[in-house]
């Protein structure tokens, strides 16, 4: 079996192989207990549509190759191409593969969408566990209605440049109406010469609080505006935005991906980036340092 063959498998099907399903399905998204590690809430995300994997416990992801690099414990490619291929012996290939057509995106169901002020006692409630006031969430926050399948939901809302909402709750995660980087200005007429740069917007409210704290071993000292780039795949978008400023701030995670976000950025703006995450080396992010949630 080769790369090109491995990655026609359906994620899934593979799954199933090795003896894990899902514990709920919604649309092409299938929720699971992770695979790679030991928990008790489903937190391992399959995109049937994408055929890829996210795991939000060790905020890592990507196709079957990167699955089996964590499954098997090694990052030898030909290593676990054999394993793949040993698990799935026996299996008639038209079975492992993935579907050509799969259903729409979850988000795309979403019906009788309604945006309020933040007041639901429970999305305040989801804040204060992760450390964030009141004040802080509804300053920045919105709060969204919808039903799905006859049934409704709600969540925390935060907007994006495009009039799209990332959208959080202790049970799911996604976007609504259109993934884009969301910035937030300290002068709406007036750019700064700093940006602070955030992977998700809970980070971005965890410095809004740090700051409020008068924490300056992490926060800086000076106006400044804040982009937030709702996802790593939206660096392009971020690279443009940040073209305006002569200093950038990265307050990134500290994992892989968030270490190969500051490369790129500070290797088309050099000098004018300071990666800040030394000054939470023992935390994951921002909000574990916020909580104090040491790795």
């Amino acid at each position: 079996m080769n790369i090109k063959e491995a990655k026609q498998i359906r994620l899934v099907e593979y799954l199933r192989i090795i003896g894990h399903s899902p514990v709920n399905a919604r649309g092409c998204q299938y929720w699971y207990l992770s695979p790679l590690r030991e928990e008790r809430t489903p937190s391992f995300k399959v995109n049937d549509n994408l055929n890829e994997w996210y795991d939000f416990g060790l905020s890592a992801g990507g196709d079957i190759i990167e699955l089996g690099k964590h499954l098997y414990r090694t990052g030898n490619v030909s290593v676990v191409l054999l394993r793949i291929s040993e698990n799935a012996i026996g299996v008639p290939f038209q079975q492992l593969q993935s579907r050509s057509v799969r259903p729409c995106p979850i988000e795309e169901e979403m019906e009788n969408v309604e945006v309020r002020e933040l007041s639901h006692h429970a999305l305040l409630s989801y804040l204060r566990s992760r450390y964030i006031s009141e004040n802080i969430g509804r300053l920045y926050c919105k709060e969204i209605h919808y039903e799905l399948r006859k049934r409704h939901y709600f969540a925390i809302a935060f907007e994006n440049k495009t009039g799209g909402y990332e959208v959080r709750n202790p049970y799911y995660k996604g976007c609504i109406k259109g993934k884009d980087i969301s910035v937030i200005r300290y002068n709406k007429d007036i750019i700064q010469n700093h940006v602070c740069v955030f992977e998700g917007f809970m980070d971005f409210l965890s410095y809004q609080e740090l700051n409020r704290k008068g924490d300056y071993h992490v926060c800086i000292d000076s106006p400044t505006d804040f982009l937030v780039m709702n996802s790593v795949s939206n660096l392009k978008k971020c690279l443009v935005e940040l073209e305006r400023y002569t200093t950038i701030h990265c307050y990134l995670d500290n994992d892989l991906a968030g270490r190969k976000t500051v490369e790129t950025i500070t290797g088309l703006y050099g000098e004018k980036v300071i990666d800040h995450s030394e000054s939470y080396y023992n935390y994951k992010d921002l909000n574990d340092y916020l909580r104090g949630k040491r790795r």
